[in-house]
């Protein structure tokens, strides 16, 4: 049978999410195909590994956990930014990592799945291209906020971004391209400014080795309450490269059946309340047996909660940001 194989980077506090993540992906996966799958970590536990392990009981799939704590080297001495972890870091190092593999998807943990992920693995068959994901929407908000980073070249490159959430990563190619280490060295000069570090970062030395996959691949949440009509859609985006009640129409058809729904930002829907399509993770979360640790963990994630909103109330009262 074939073999799919999926790797996620993410540290202790994204067990549950990692558990949901897992399981309502391979309650959706093709059933023709074993996965399987990698959790690339530096301080998981061995108690922890049992816990995550326990959602595959049911599967044609098998885990195995990575300790990428050599690695961590390469990144010491840069600050968290914003909400990413420095596990974002990890996904550069796949064609090191995975010898074993041409191809592997890498999928981020706060998503939930409510499609069949195993299309993406085969597509672009004997393709010479990086890496494969969803394309951008607009560009016309989103490229503001590099103007002040990056000069008119990269900037045109950035307009091409693809998103990081999910991911086929042709390990094949980036061997055959030397782009790991391309990818790593600058990643570490330019990290101060890069917005979205490792997506910035891929797109900036792969380009134009790129391949865009559909769209309902990877909806991010933020299209649910989107005013579509109102929308500027990115043409570069080959979905979108239509009329704009074309382009309009493919939005509504991915975001009514996504195969996997991104929860982008720093709320997540097991730490916040009133999210978007919070249902749909919420009942993917009961259903891989989580509701007994979603319940006790909400006192911790309130309590980071306080203390991260009282520092911000701090820091405006006190410097008038």
């Amino acid at each position: 049978m074939k073999t799919i194989p999926v790797f996620f980077t993410f540290d202790k506090n994204y067990i549950l999410a990692a558990k949901v993540t897992i399981h309502s992906m391979l309650v959706h996966a093709s059933q023709d195909y074993t996965y399987e799958l990698y959790v690339l970590h530096t301080s998981l536990s061995e108690r922890d590994c049992r816990n995550i392990s326990s959602v595959i009981e049911s599967f044609n799939a098998i885990i195995h956990f990575i300790n990428v704590s050599e690695y961590e080297k390469k990144i010491e001495g840069l600050e968290g930014k914003a909400h990413y972890s420095k596990e974002i870091f990890y996904k550069l190092i796949a064609a090191d990592l995975f010898p074993q593999h041409e191809r592997i998807i890498c999928t981020d943990v706060d998503v939930v799945f409510t499609g069949d992920i195993s299309e993406v693995f085969f597509m672009f068959p004997d393709e010479d291209f990086i890496y494969a994901g969803v394309g951008p929407i607009e560009n016309k908000g989103r490229m503001q906020q590099y103007k002040a980073k990056f000069n008119k070249e990269e900037q045109e490159i950035l307009e091409h971004e693809i998103g990081a959430g999910f991911l086929l990563l042709n390990l094949k190619s980036i061997r055959k391209n030397n782009k790991q280490n391309e990818m790593i060295n600058y990643y570490i000069k330019n990290y101060e400014r890069l917005i979205l570090p490792e997506q910035d970062c891929m797109i900036l030395t792969c380009w134009p080795m790129v391949k865009y996959v559909p769209i309902r691949f990877s909806v991010g949440t933020f299209l649910y309450t989107a005013d579509l009509s109102a929308t500027d859609f990115y043409k570069g985006t080959p979905e979108l490269n239509c009329s704009h009640t074309e382009a309009m129409n493919c939005i509504k058809k991915a975001i009514a059946n996504p195969v996997q729904i991104h929860y982008i930002g720093p709320d997540k829907p097991w730490n916040s309340i009133m999210i978007t399509k919070q249902k749909e993770w919420l009942k993917a979360m009961i259903k891989a047996g989580c509701l007994w640790e979603y319940i006790y963990s909400q006192p911790k994630f309130f309590a980071r909660k306080i203390k991260k909103y009282s520092l911000r109330r701090f820091i405006r009262k006190h410097f008038n940001i």
